[in-house]
């Protein structure tokens, strides 16, 4: 299941996207992210688990079981306006071939749960909310959980990770910058421009999986994931749902 979401804005009802976040697009040569204003600090992410049972030997050539990362800007909120928005995980090499996905609403209820098989070799894993599921809600703070089943599900020792997902509305002018954008390159672009971190991450990682020998999308792909400092996964095989 694929997701290509449309942008926009958002905070207290009466206020805009551009007053909220500040987010005046600037211009850029590719795709990269643009950070909206109100939207920093540390991201509640970690990773734990793993060395007292297991000792490392899940994740295979990993003692530092962090090599299992999100692909996340380093924000508090990450935003999207998707109402069933993909998530990305990144992967080492593993012998363990299942983990599980798990999003919570801000009462801390689960919305979604769903296991997920995990490459042998490691790369780049997608997780789409499904259609059929109840869509995220705007204006709310949700947290996503990420486990790798080392020992076995729900095991503490597990290594872990967790990241947060934020829905805006569509506003008029990042509607209409979509509107005059012609390829998945165009629209990852107007995106990050805006700071729209899970829909510029979806297109451009679905537009990268269907044309894999496609240069543009390719450069693009590396550009935005070095915008955030993920330059390092750029290279990585790309398992979407």
């Amino acid at each position: 299941m694929k997701s290509i979401s449309q942008v926009s804005r958002y905070l207290l009802a009466t206020l805009s996207l551009t007053t909220v976040f500040g987010v005046a697009a600037p211009s850029v040569l590719g795709v990269s992210f643009s950070t909206p204003d109100g939207v920093a600090g540390t991201p509640r992410t970690r990773t734990g688990g793993g060395a007292s049972r297991t000792d490392g030997q899940c994740l295979v050539g990993q003692e530092n079981l962090s090599a299992v990362r999100p692909l996340l800007p380093n924000f508090e909120r990450v935003l999207t306006v998707s109402e069933h928005p993909s998530f990305f995980v990144s992967v080492p090499e593993t012998t363990a071939q299942t983990g599980s996905f798990s999003l919570q609403d801000g009462n801390g209820d689960l919305h979604y749960r769903t296991s997920v098989d995990l490459p042998a070799q490691g790369g780049i894993v997608q997780i789409t909310l499904p259609q059929e599921y109840p869509e995220i809600a705007l204006g709310e703070d949700y947290s996503w959980y990420f486990e790798v089943h080392c020992v076995s599900e729900f095991d503490p020792n597990n290594p872990t990770i967790e990241g947060t997902v934020y829905r805006l509305p569509v506003n008029e002018s990042l509607g209409d910058a979509l509107t005059g954008a012609e390829t998945a390159v165009d629209i990852a672009e107007v995106y990050g421009e805006f700071g729209i971190w899970y829909d510029a991450l979806t297109t451009l990682a679905n537009a990268y999986q269907s044309k894999p020998g496609n240069d543009i999308i390719a450069e693009n792909w590396n550009q935005l994931l070095t915008s955030v400092g993920l330059e390092a996964l750029s290279q990585q095989s790309l398992n979407l749902d």
